[in-house]
């Protein structure tokens, strides 16, 4: 019989249920209407694994999926339309599923996001067998809680780490923790206002500097003892990698859609989930394209662009030769045209 296949990509991130408002505001700043969509499949870790599965068989990713006492059917069947294999449920008779709120005024989601029910953690140890093989394992949290995922690692499992900082814990009373753990991790990936913030740099210095003042904060985490891979997520201005050893030589690979046009021409339509499906993306990048870091953040920004096409989840279909589609494309043909816009390959990091 044939063993199952060694998981790829797996994630600490959370499943959730979200909720969608959008509130209409009159001239006065009342709030006029609320429009409101519920059972929305969403959170961190699942963004961050469909970003994976965009590029791998369902087979070689996975995540952790607790079903609470009101567990919808119909989301079940959604998720199990991306394959079986992928998704590790644990039922929870006694609690809620896990669900938040994205509040948005206008077009403008801002900070409001709540939880609606109480927040959980996952720890490595809750990860089930099948998931403790993988290659790369993606987390979002504070970086002193990555001290504590990663003091939790053994030789039994040693993954890779795909860090991704929790936006309100980049603050430069986290950099004693971040030092500590940069020289554990194999890809640190704040966006650019998180990783300035770090620094105490504001919104409009970070935006003001541009591209160079990106790089600058990037190779600033080098100093703090960073490992391998600093990818700093930029938005419309794409994303920029860079790698110990190499920092002269940093590559800048473009958003697929940019923010600006895309809102103009309807392609972009929400941005929730996109930085983690970029770090899901990447994942599975590393893992087809291991000496090719380039193709990696090229293989992110396609698993992103996916994301930000609608609200929710993105379509999964076969063509009529079986092949995977997502949102109707296949996204090696986003990488095929992605590779032709950005010119000849800028070599391989």
């Amino acid at each position: 019989m044939a063993s199952a296949p060694q998981v790829a990509c797996t994630t600490l991130g959370l499943f959730i249920l979200d909720r969608f408002e959008w509130r209409t505001l009159g001239d006065d700043g009342s709030v006029e209407a609320t429009t409101r969509e519920d059972d929305i499949v969403g959170g961190g870790g699942t963004y961050a694994i469909l970003g994976s599965r965009m590029w791998l068989p369902a087979q070689r990713v996975g995540i952790v999926v607790d079903r609470g006492n009101d567990w919808p059917a119909k989301v079940e069947r959604e998720l199990r339309a991306y394959g079986d294999d992928m998704w590790e449920f644990r039922d929870k008779p006694d609690e809620p599923t896990t669900r938040a709120l994205n509040l948005y005024t206008g077009e403008h989601r801002g900070d409001h996001f709540q939880y609606l029910t109480p927040r959980k953690r996952l720890e490595p140890d809750d990860l089930p067998p099948r998931l403790r093989t993988a290659q790369y394992l993606h987390f979002v949290c504070s970086p002193t809680r990555s001290l504590v995922i990663a003091s939790q690692l053994s030789p039994d499992f040693s993954p890779s780490l795909v860090y991704e900082p929790i936006p309100d814990r980049c603050v430069p009373a986290e950099l004693p923790a971040l030092r500590e753990v940069l020289p554990r991790i194999k890809v640190f990936s704040p966006n650019h206002e998180e990783a300035a913030a770090f620094f105490g740099i504001g919104v409009g210095e970070v935006a003001a500097s541009g591209r160079s003042g990106i790089e600058d904060v990037a190779r600033r985490f080098f100093a703090l003892g960073a490992a391998d891979v600093v990818l700093i997520r930029s938005g419309p201005l794409g994303a920029y990698a860079v790698r110990r050893g190499r920092e002269s030589e940093g590559v800048w690979v473009p958003a697929y859609h940019s923010y600006e046009d895309g809102r103009a021409t309807g392609k972009v339509v929400d941005v929730t989930g996109a930085g983690n499906s970029f770090l899901g993306g990447l994942m599975a990048g590393l893992v087809r394209h291991p000496d090719d870091l380039v193709s990696a953040v090229q293989c992110a920004s396609i698993s992103a662009s996916f994301t930000i096409e609608q609200f929710g989840l993105p379509q999964l279909s076969l063509a009529d030769d079986g092949t995977e589609l997502w949102n109707g494309v296949n996204p090696a043909v986003r990488l095929d045209e992605m590779r032709r816009l950005q010119g000849e390959q800028q070599g391989s990091l």
